[in-house]
């Protein structure tokens, strides 16, 4: 079955610039002054020159406006990271990404992935490319998991900080990402890099290898390369880290009113589950009895404070503790490049990726507590796994039954495994046939056909079956008249087998941890069936394309540059699931089958127009962009982009002007829907009565693209009286309108009819009423998503990069000097609906009001010394009032600044005639601690946006011939 599917058009390369001193710093990463790259035209120029691009029009000596930070394959490997996105997500443009270091707690949809977030607007709105092409996502979102690509052959990664989509396609909102390989590689290099916390846990060992070389005489080249990398998980339970403070929580404050002037919420580092691993007597005489491995019972204290499943003070069950800080992860991949001219003027290219990563993590835990379908557990008297000094004790207070509440930790199937055992398996394939070519003086060519696809499968092992469960857990002796055949009278049976024979049910044992029983685990988790949750992806981007660009004339100032191009992409998905999954009978999972896809057609055109060279009043271009795209689910829209460079002597100015675009994705249309009835006022009749709603979750078919307008403004100064010295600043501002949001049934109804706020048409369009009804009862709700938010982001960019050669202070000083310092500075972020009083995101966590980033590299003979500063500014946990319901106290809700220091050491070493390099590396060289945060969630103490695992190392070698 075909369904349609879409991808952002890219084309060839696209608007080139020299970046105004890249001349001077030839090898470290830069603030340029253009935008992203092609391939085929990034080349290494004479003098040191970087030809980089950012729009569709390659030409060199130009200088495109919009701002792109470039990071040269040695500035990474001076620091020799595992992983290159573990670089680029430190840049301070870039906000949180997705990385194994983000995944505490609980595995989530993207498996370990590495993806990037630039702006920190959503790894949804940052589009990757790999030489400028598009690359299949790693899950229904389309963000590209950076491990899948072939690292070791990257030669620079371009980082354009603002909107493009009028010279890339959607998702380029906040930014593109651009790994640029080096094809004409020849020769033989690789490497192998092993790293471990100053725990002795976390370790990692990767290793690559990388092959190039010409045949034919020259006309055919061949590229080959490969990578592997392993990391350890770290569980909470064994990590010995001071920081880790699982009884830090916030509370609602019992005696908080809206008036009285007090804190809304309470801070404590005493809170904990109201259940145990073994489990506990929840209330009447014998509350508090606590019951522990091998029958015995202890006795648990109850807080002064209980709220839901968490109490404060008394015994204290940390929520986390057994979680895992650091997921286990395994992936690799490898590459292959065959190209040949084919004419002088026409080269034929062949590229094949292939790869894969697993992962396993912790899952939703299952926990019987408090009240409810999956409150405390109902134990009567006749029970005979109950402990028999806790009958007698029942029988003494004439009482035949107890409510327990209870933890299943201990719900496995093996030695090793996590309850609710979370796995990721992804496969990804790419390939690429494209015809290059040249033609009349100035112009390039170039189409192509890509393929890409993700396998990737989601399993949860361990999980309940939640009726087999409830059976189980009801126990009674075997009676001697119209028992079970074949066992003892009164030997534990499941009360439901006396009325079903043949349910198979195994009753389950559930005082004190360990005790559940192997067979009985089997049997409520399915396994003993061959049951297994899992749901399987199959994802397809299909990508065709042809474009060109050429100067056909030229003005009192310079040549005219036009690019112009069309690209048709499908992009789609099947989804499957198990049997029990579509039955819904599983505690956390149930996915549910689907499929569908879409279609776009877009076709783009640019200009590049000199007005003055070499003037007395300076240099000038104009550059303009504009971009049609016709989406088969939503429609025609509109993408342009205009924009000016200007430079007078040593400064450079550049301005942008853009409208952006991201278009729904397959997870925001197409996502599986799940149907549930539930019960909303009604805002359309007199009082809002509550009447039963159909919700369905999953994807929105109705839903639009965002639309953004991005504005750039900024310069490069290189004074010619300090060679090797450049600094920019950049201004941005990013407004998204018809941001996509999940929201509720309540909500959906309250945006829809207006009551207390503005009211929203696009809300309207996911409310399905009944035909002929008065008034909304009966009516669907399609609750996956709608076009409502507003999102704002404000910033300026600053870098400052200096080089030279320390002779030139000192004819004493032997070696080489090169230091780079870039800061971001967050002025705005907010996101909200209309109406709406949400506190601004701005310097929480997510969005510091300041990050900074500082490298310096002192070079002498063979050896290389790295000193690396990572800075994350002073901030609040959350811009709420503190009177306010969700308040924090003062003193819990400031976050001081922090300082990451990290000391790499590379030496060269010649062997025969080849060079390999030794190096090792001090991440958290001080050990730094991640600040107390605390949160209203299942609490560890701190935010993952800081260094969980502290002082590590790594060593390795490197090696080309």
């Amino acid at each position: 079955m075909f369904y349609p599917r879409g991808h952002s058009g890219l084309g060839y390369s696209s608007l080139v610039a020299l970046a105004a001193g890249l001349t001077a710093m030839p090898t470290a990463a830069q603030q340029a002054s253009a935008p992203i790259v092609a391939a085929d035209a990034a080349e290494e120029k004479a003098a040191g020159e970087m030809v980089v691009t950012g729009s569709r029009i390659v030409r060199d000596g130009s200088s495109a406006p919009v701002p792109t930070t470039v990071v040269t394959m040695e500035d990474i490997v001076q620091r020799n990271p595992i992983n290159i996105a573990d670089y680029v997500n430190q840049l301070p443009a870039i906000g949180q990404g997705q990385s194994p270091r983000a995944t505490t707690q609980f595995v989530n949809a993207n498996g370990g992935a590495n993806q990037i977030n630039a702006r920190g607007l959503g790894i949804n709105r940052t589009l990757v490319l790999l030489d400028g092409r598009r690359v299949v996502g790693s899950g229904l979102l389309p963000a590209v998991d950076v491990n899948m690509l072939p690292q070791n052959l990257v030669k620079r990664v371009d980082v354009v900080t603002g909107g493009a989509s009028a010279a890339y396609g959607s998702d380029a909102v906040a930014g593109v990402v651009n790994f640029i390989l080096d094809t004409d590689f020849q020769g033989l290099k690789g490497q192998i890099n092993y790293g471990q916390t100053d725990r002795n846990d976390g370790r990692t060992i990767s290793g690559d290898l990388a092959y190039g070389t010409k045949f034919a005489g020259g006309r055919g080249r061949l590229l080959l390369s490969g990578n592997y990398a392993k990391s350890d998980s770290i569980r909470m339970s064994d990590s010995d880290r001071g920081w880790f403070q699982p009884g830090l929580r916030t509370l609602n404050n019992p005696n908080w009113t809206a008036t009285n002037g007090q804190t809304g919420q309470i801070v404590r580092t005493d809170v904990g589950l109201v259940s145990t691993p073994g489990g506990v007597i929840a209330g009447g005489p014998l509350a508090g009895i606590n019951f522990l491995p091998g029958g015995a019972v202890g006795q648990f204290q109850f807080g002064n404070i209980t709220q839901g499943s968490f109490q404060s003070g008394g015994s204290v069950e940390p929520a986390s503790i057994r979680a895992a800080l650091l997921p286990d992860l395994e992936y690799y991949s490898v590459y292959g490049r065959l190209s040949y001219d084919v004419t002088d003027n026409i080269t034929a290219i062949f590229e094949a990726n292939y790869g894969g990563n697993s992962t396993n993590n912790w899952s939703a835990y299952y926990n019987r507590n408090g009240t409810g379908g999956n409150g405390a557990l109902l134990i009567q008297r006749d029970n005979p796994f109950i402990p028999v000094t806790v009958r007698q004790a029942m029988d003494t207070v004439g009482v035949t039954s107890f409510r327990m509440n209870r933890l299943f930790y201990d719900m496995v199937n093996g030695p090793g495994q996590n309850p609710g055992d979370a796995g990721y398996n992804r496969t990804q394939s790419r390939l690429l046939f494209a015809l290059e070519g040249k033609f009349a003086d100035s112009g390039k060519w170039r189409a192509y056909y890509q393929r890409g696809r993700s396998d990737v499968s989601y399993t949860r092992d361990n999980n309940i079956v939640v009726s087999r469960f409830n059976q189980a857990v009801d126990v009674t002796g075997n009676p001697a008249v119209g028992g079970v055949a074949g066992v003892a009278v009164g030997a534990p049976v499941c009360r439901s087998t006396l009325t079903n024979l043949t349910n198979g049910c195994i009753p389950m044992n559930v005082f004190g941890e360990g005790s559940l029983g192997a067979q009985s685990i089997a049997w409520v988790t399915g396994a003993a069936d061959g049951f297994r949750t899992r749901q399987d992806l199959d994802i397809a981007l299909d990508v065709y394309s042809i474009d060109a660009q050429y100067s056909p004339f030229s003005t009192w100032a310079g040549p005219v540059s036009i690019a112009a191009g069309f690209e048709y992409r499908e992009e789609s998905f099947v989804a499957t699931s198990d049997a029990q999954s579509q039955s819904r009978i599983w505690f956390v999972g149930n996915f549910q089958p689907g499929g569908a896809g879409y279609n776009v057609k877009e076709g783009f055109a640019e200009v590049l127009v000199p007005l003055l060279k070499d003037s007395a009043v300076g240099d000038l271009e104009l550059n303009g962009a504009v971009r049609r795209t016709d989406y088969s689910t939503s429609g025609a829209v509109t993408t342009w982009k205009v924009g000016a460079a200007y430079r007078f002597g040593d400064l450079r100015l550049r301005a942008t002007r853009s409208r952006d675009i991201r278009a729904p994705n397959l997870n925001d249309l197409f996502a599986p829907q799940s149907t549930f009835v539930n019960q909303f006022q009604d805002r359309s009749l007199p009082n809002s009565p509550t009447v039963p709603f159909v919700t369905l979750s999953g994807g929105n078919p109705l839903l639009t693209p965002e639309i953004a307008d991005t504005w750039t403004v900024g310069g490069a100064y290189q004074p010619s009286w300090a060679p090797g010295l450049t600094a920019t600043v950049d201004w941005y501002s990013i407004k998204i309108k018809d941001a996509i949001f999940g929201v509720g049934g309540q909500l959906l109804l309250d945006l829809c009819y207006g009551f207390n706020r503005p009211a929203s048409p696009a809300a309207c369009q996911s409310i399905i009423p009944v035909a002929g009804s008065t008034g909304l009862a009966g009516a669907t709700l399609l609750t996956g998503g709608i076009n409502a938010q507003n999102v704002e982001v404000e910033g300026i960019d600053y870098e400052l990069s200096y080089r030279t050669q320390l002779s030139n202070i000192s004819a004493k000083l032997p070696g080489a000097l090169t230091f780079r310092v870039l800061a971001s500075q967050r002025i705005k972020d907010q996101t909200n609906l209309p109406g709406d009083t949400t506190p601004p995101t701005l310097g929480t966590p997510g969005s510091f009001k300041w990050r900074g980033f500082g490298s310096a590299t002192y070079s002498v003979g063979s050896s290389r010394t790295t000193i690396t500063g990572r800075y994350l500014g002073p901030g609040v946990v959350n811009n709420i009032g503190p009177t306010e319901r969700n308040g924090l106290p003062t003193e819990w809700n400031n976050l001081p600044a922090v300082w990451y220091w990290e000391l790499s050491q590379n030496v060269d070493v010649k062997i025969g005639g080849s060079t390999v390099t030794l190096f090792a590396v001090v991440e958290n060289l001080f050990d730094k601690d991640p600040p107390p945060t605390p949160n209203n969630g299942t609490s560890f103490g701190t935010s993952p946006v800081y260094d969980l695992l502290g002082r590590s190392y790594r060593l390795g070698l490197r090696f080309k011939m």
